[in-house]
């Protein structure tokens, strides 16, 4: 597997990152800043990676990618057309 690691990060950059690990309420956008953070901070591969946020070494790597080409705002969900699904306690209480 091609070794990535984010370029170092400046302060600014680190405190936004932990900001949306810590208080994000989409759990994706959190394990995306955890795989920057572990990336430029440990300097762990994609395969180190995956392994602790249990997602594959290609989805690390595309979120790397995205996050050194975007910035922050690589991390979000891009806009999906189509009606956004409603969730209801009734679905809560099925599960």
């Amino acid at each position: 597997m091609k070794k990535l690691f984010v370029p170092s990060l400046s302060e600014e950059q680190i405190l936004e990152l932990e900001q949306h690990y810590r208080k994000t309420e989409v759990p994706r956008v959190r394990t995306r800043a955890q795989m920057v953070l572990l990336s430029a901070e440990k300097k762990f591969t994609a395969d180190e990676i995956a392994e602790i946020v249990r997602e594959s070494s290609v989805t690390v790597l595309r979120w790397l990618h995205r996050y050194i080409a975007e910035g922050i705002q690589g991390l979000l969900d891009a806009p999906r057309s189509g009606r956004s699904s409603i969730l209801t306690r009734t679905c809560y209480a099925l599960s």
